[in-house]
């Protein structure tokens, strides 16, 4: 029962335990009135920011992350990187573990109608590069997932316990290499030892493979480096070659690096001369993501997008669900730079147009970046600006079929009322969290038309299959299943996020952006 209003899996919070254990708590029943159904219009489920990671990526920046560590005297500059977690050896299995448990739900779990679709709002991978993005189409369409990179058979990534790159700052689950000390995830923050788990985090598995149709929207992480920098041929070089970023060196700016790697483009990439590097073996598989790759895997994967064959490079788009009901995909990446976004000028237009032909329908957009991240203005000299939150809301105002925004990006779970100037409604705007960081869920969306002729929206999480408790047993470290419920469990005890503006609790969001009925009147009565 994947389902939160059946069963929630939810933090302990004693005061006195430095890691969190899971526990199994009561489900959360939708809030709001439950609807007499007229019709289901159409019936979604949500996963967003997947996240799949090469750990063992010569191009990461993990290093950086531990800034803001707690007792790091520079985290109170830098309260949250984003570059390093405990947990992203283990994201193929996530992955897995939430194929299995979407291919559960059959229907919607509120209302009942067949599934229409999986919606994927991007970062379907980490670091923009090419055997991600096997590992993610290999998973959805059932193959077989081999999970490493680099040296073939040899282990290799921060949670590796190896002696040559062995750093204490970093989670390895197998403990320390003999006569080492233990990393400070164990002795600082209580993270458990499993004897095993890096064989089975690398062991290659046979992926189920989704049972329903699936579209996927482009998102900063499936185009820039660290979802930020623009690939380059210096970039492509470092991801694929045999010199991984390792440390800062000596005397760094930290202002200037975290100025350049920001969210607004243009955005740079530190690079080999800058930086510490440690040698690696090269992997030609880890080349960087073009969008024509991009678009390729995902036109010639069985699922079509609506795209017209001379498109080839074209990542937004749309699909007629029904007869009424018109999904928009959007791509908000800014392709010049920095992680938050954009609609560039040429989709702006075709965006206007295809508004313009589906007033007899009710629109659902769908994008990877929520609207209130639409803020990346930046475009080199020759180019069209690209348009951001205020100009979209003032062309959405035109279209009141539009009835909601599905989005992701941010990691959290959260939902909102978007309204005219005039303060009417205008569509709600439905954001879900990642299955990289906590919780790890997907939400199901439900949408029909009342008896009394209003629209509903019925939403509902979704958890993976990965169990609640991880012992560590020589079956469990060879399922992926049972590994994605030990990622789930090293999410919850982030040590860096278990206060703050960026507590681990906030990505939950409040009840009303879980389980929750939406209403609004019906803009085609």
């Amino acid at each position: 029962m994947p389902e939160t209003h059946k069963r929630r899996i939810i933090r302990s919070e004693k005061a006195n335990e430095s890691w969190k254990p899971l526990i199994h708590g009561e489900g959360e029943e939708p809030l709001g009135v439950k609807p007499e159904i007229g019709n289901v219009l159409a019936t979604f489920i949500h996963l967003s920011d997947l996240h799949i990671c090469d750990a063992a990526s010569p191009a990461r920046l993990e290093f950086l992350d531990r800034i803001a560590d707690p007792d790091n005297p520079l985290s109170a500059m830098v309260p949250y990187v984003g570059t390093y977690r405990a947990q992203e050896f283990l994201t193929t299995q996530v992955l897995e573990s939430m194929v299995q448990a979407v291919n559960e739900i059959k229907v919607g779990p509120l209302m009942q109608a067949p599934v229409d679709a999986v919606i994927i709002t991007g970062d379907v991978i980490d670091n923009a590069q090419k055997n991600e993005l096997n590992w993610y189409k290999g998973i959805l369409e059932g193959e077989l997932i081999d999970p490493t990179s680099g040296v073939p058979g040899k282990a290799t990534g921060a949670f590796v316990s190896d002696v040559e790159t062995y750093d204490i700052h970093y989670y390895h689950p197998d403990g320390a290499p003999d006569g080492m000390a233990e990393d400070r995830p164990h002795t600082l923050h209580g993270f458990p030892i499993f004897k095993g788990v890096t064989q089975g985090a690398l062991t290659s598995f046979q992926a189920t493979g989704l049972s329903h149709p699936w579209y996927a929207i482009h998102g900063n992480h499936d185009a820039l480096l660290q979802g930020t920098a623009t690939p380059t041929a210096e970039l492509e070089k470092l991801a694929t070659g045999s010199a991984k970023l390792s440390g800062l060196g000596e005397n760094p700016n930290l202002q200037d690096l975290f100025d350049a790697f920001g969210e607004i483009g243009p955005a740079k990439y530190p690079g080999v001369e800058s930086l510490e590097t440690t040698p690696v073996e090269p992997d030609a598989r880890r080349s960087l993501v073009a969008i024509e790759d991009w678009v390729k895997i995902h036109t010639e994967c069985g699922h079509d997008h609506g795209l017209k064959k001379d498109e080839n490079q074209v990542s937004y788009w749309f699909r007629d669900i029904s007869s009424t009901v018109r999904l928009i995909a959007l791509d908000t990446v800014n392709r010049f730079g920095g992680w938050q976004g954009c609609i560039h000028h040429e989709q702006m237009v075709w965006l206007k147009n295809l508004l313009a032909i589906s007033k007899d329908k009710y629109v659902i957009l769908t994008s990877h970046h929520p609207l209130s991240c639409l803020f990346n203005g930046y475009y080199p000299s020759g180019e069209e600006p690209p348009a951001l939150e205020k100009e979209v809301l003032l062309l959405l105002e035109h279209f009141p079929n539009v009835i909601a925004w599905i989005s992701g990006h941010v990691h959290d779970h959260k939902i909102s009322e978007r309204l005219k100037a005039d303060g009417r409604h205008m569509f709600w705007e439905i954001r879900t969290g990642s299955h990289i960081d906590w919780p790890q869920q997907s939400r199901s969306i439900e949408i029909a038309k009342t008896k009394a002729g209003e629209i509903v929206i019925a939403t509902v999480l979704i958890d993976h299959k990965g169990p609640v408790q991880f012992g560590g047993t020589p079956e469990e470290c060879a399922s992926p299943v049972a590994l994605a419920g030990l990622s789930r469990q090293l999410a919850a005890n982030d040590w860096q996020r278990q206060s703050g503006d960026f507590a681990v609790s906030l990505a939950e969001g409040l009840p009303e952006d879980r389980n929750i009925y939406l209403y609004a009147s019906d803009p085609l009565a």
